[in-house]
Order: structure tokens, then sequence, then C-alpha cells
């Protein structure tokens, strides 16, 4: 469980030593690596989590009891509205680029992006570890692959605003310690209760689907490309292997 926290937080962190040589990753490189980080996350929910919350439904009996199950089902279409009003301060940060609804470089500020960031990632960090310690290496592995052009738009932002090294070093490393804060949030302050972990668990994948739903059908960025087909579907079957614990060999 530290291992998976440690790698989360310094998978943000590390961008940090970028900023001494002044230099951003070409937007072609972004976008393949945004395209390959939504279509993981994409994937993780598929063979992950909508499991988890389909499983629960199907333990409950009697029609009281099912209308009650779809809960977590109805906090999925919830986590697509909460995902849409964290973009109204994060100004699409978590698609790779910043834009506002029209499509313009959006001027928000660093403070509102960063708070944005912040409660997306305390969010979707919440499932990251359940009850008895076990840490879902697809998830983990989705949140880090993610967070890569997240993290370098911030370097890039804190930079042009004159920010030193120490100073996004800090930053970085706080927004990267908010999806381990949200995993233990969940492990020790909220109740450990199997009805109220599926509704959090749907909410979740409601935010997880919109942002990687919104990232692959990305018409104005990311147009069809064999090279983008073959990044999702390289990313589908990375998620595979790491969510279903296929042996290669």
């Amino acid at each position: 469980m530290i291992g998976a926290y440690i790698l989360i937080t310094l998978g943000v962190a590390a961008w940090a030593f970028t900023v001494p040589f002044g230099r951003r990753m070409p937007d072609s490189l972004m976008r393949g690596v945004t395209v390959f980080g939504g279509a993981f996350l994409l994937a993780v929910c598929c063979l992950d989590l909508l499991p988890e919350v389909a499983e629960a439904y199907g333990c409950h009996e009697g029609e009281r009891q099912r209308v009650l199950a779809m809960a977590p089902f109805v906090a999925i279409l919830v986590g697509f509205l909460v995902q849409q009003l964290l973009e109204s301060l994060s100004a699409h940060v978590e698609h790779g680029h910043i834009e506002d609804g029209d499509g313009h470089h959006h001027q928000a500020t660093l403070l509102g992006l960063v708070l944005g960031l912040s409660l997306h990632a305390l969010l979707e960090g919440m499932p990251l570890v359940s009850q008895d310690f076990t840490v879902d290496r697809g998830l983990a592995w989705g949140i880090v692959i993610h967070n890569i052009p997240v993290a370098l738009i911030l370097v890039g932002l804190m930079v042009d605003r004159g920010y030193g090294f120490w100073r996004v070093l800090l930053l970085l490393t706080l927004f990267g310690a908010m999806s381990p804060l949200g995993s233990l949030l969940k492990i020790y302050v909220l109740r450990p209760n199997d009805f109220f972990q599926h509704i959090l668990i749907g909410l979740v994948v409601g935010v997880l689907l919109h942002v990687g739903s919104s990232i692959l059908f990305d018409h104005k960025r990311n147009h069809f490309s064999w090279l983008n087909v073959g990044l999702t579907t390289a990313a589908f079957l990375l998620a595979a292997v790491i969510t279903l614990k296929i042996k290669l060999i």
C-alpha cells in the first residue's frame, strides 16, 4: 500500500525536475500520453471497477433490495455531473490541455486549476485500497499514467508565472499526494459499510468514465489516426494484463 502511495506521489513530483531545462513536452507526445492514459482509465473502469458494482447488485434479492442496489449505478451518473463541475475549475487539464468551453486557451487562475485537479485526484484515489489493504494495481497505474500530462501542464503554467524549482516541487508533491489522501480518508474516516463503499465506487467510475471518454472522443485534438488506435489498443491490453492478472508467460 505504501509503495503505491509513493509511486503515485513521485509520479507527479518527479516532473518538477524538468523546470531547470525549461522545455515542454512536444504536443504530439503529450497527446499520445494523454490518449494512452485515458484509454487505460476507461479499461480499468470496465474490467475492474464496474464488475464490483455489478457484483453488489447481484447479491441483493427482492424487489425493494434491487431498487437499493441501483444506487451505485445512479452514483455513476452523478459522477459524470461531478466531473463536469470540477472541470469548471480545472479547465479541462485532466484531458491533457487547457481550454474554455469554446475551445480557446483558458486563462484560469492557477489556484482554481490546482483546486479542481486536487478534488478530482482525491475522488479517484478513494477506491485505490480496499478495507483489507489490497491495492488496486490497475487503478494505481492508471492514476500514474493519467497524471503525466496533467503534471507537465502544471509545470509549464507555474514556470510561466515565475515559480522556482522548489516551489514547483512542493505544489506538485501536494497534488500528487491527493489520491493517496483520498484512499486514506476512505479507509480510516468513512464508515466501512459495503453499501456506501459501492456508491463511492460508482461515483468514481462516473468521474473516470467522463475523463476517459472525453479524451478518446475529443475530435478537436485527437483526430482519428492509426497511432491513436494502436495506443488505445495497447492501453486496453495492458489494463487487462494488470487488472485481470493475466500471465504473459
